[in-house]
């Protein structure tokens, strides 16, 4: 069952109908998506298949295809169905759904592969409420992130812990070396790293900051650009780097945990108020 109302439901599909997401292993990890429970279902028979991208209106998918499986599409008139299975982080059950949909076309994916193909599937009804909910949840996500480009958090204290971060202790990889760093400040575009270093050596390098989420088991990275340094008072090892992120590459994961922290600091200055 859907965690908000029928209300939200149908906004998210109203809006969001067209806004197609490719899902990444940020996306999956997010979703909840179950890779391996994927599968096209026609005439009794399943495929295995890859869930490349969708929207709430229809999907991608990677499969393998041969002259049967061309010839049992073609008996069923292009119908198939969509089996889809995501576990989000809150629930103990995974959620499965059919979606009956109509196959609109279908490339090869892979020149090494002659068999496989990519599959342009166009929904033949409204998909069920929990997909729209997921699928709207990212959408959303993504959203209220871009509005918010003029927050920067200081993390300092209890704010790390508040903010959805085990340590602002972490590691940045520049030209292939790991090196030790401290996240000082987080925005929608960058960061502030203290890092040992030699500033005019990695100015306008690419960098990737890795960070421990707590409600992730494993690290996210978010790839971006060293744009300047700035002089630690008292030491002459130690530099603030300030990056700036590649917004193509913002893992989705980073985006709820901004948000959902921003959120409650409007929430109390609501109350406040």
């Amino acid at each position: 069952m859907p965690k908000i109302s029928s209300h939200q439901i149908n906004e998210y599909y109203k809006n969001f109908i067209n806004r197609e997401i490719a899902f990444n292993k940020s996306i999956i990890r997010v979703t909840g998506l179950e890779p391996k429970k994927v599968f096209l279902k026609i005439k009794g028979e399943q495929w295995s298949c890859i869930l490349y991208s969708c929207s709430l209106k229809n999907a991608k998918v990677i499969t393998n295809m041969n002259n049967q499986t061309f010839q049992i599409l073609k008996e069923a008139k292009n119908f198939i169905n969509l089996r889809l299975s995501f576990l989000p982080y809150e629930h103990k059950n995974s959620i499965v759904f059919f979606i009956p949909s109509h196959v609109d076309g279908y490339k090869n994916f892979n020149t090494n592969n002659p068999n496989t193909y990519i599959i342009n599937l166009s929904f033949t009804k409204k998909p069920p409420d929990d997909f729209i909910e997921i699928i709207g949840d990212v959408i959303n996500e993504k959203n209220n992130f871009e509005k918010r480009k003029d927050f920067r958090i200081n993390l300092e204290g209890k704010i790390i812990w508040d903010i959805g971060l085990i340590t602002n202790k972490s590691i940045a990889v520049i030209d292939n070396i790991k090196r030790p760093c401290i996240i000082k400040n987080l925005s929608v575009s960058g960061a502030l790293l203290m890092l040992v270093c030699n500033p005019k050596f990695i100015l306008n390098k690419k960098i990737d900051l890795h960070m421990k989420l707590i409600k992730n088991k494993a690290d996210i990275s978010i790839e971006g650009i060293i744009k300047r340094s700035e002089d630690i008072e008292g030491r002459k090892d130690i530099h603030g780097i300030a990056i700036e992120y590649d917004k193509e590459k913002i893992p989705i994961e980073y985006k709820k945990m901004l948000n959902s922290y921003i959120d409650k600091l409007e929430e109390i200055a609501k109350h406040n108020k």
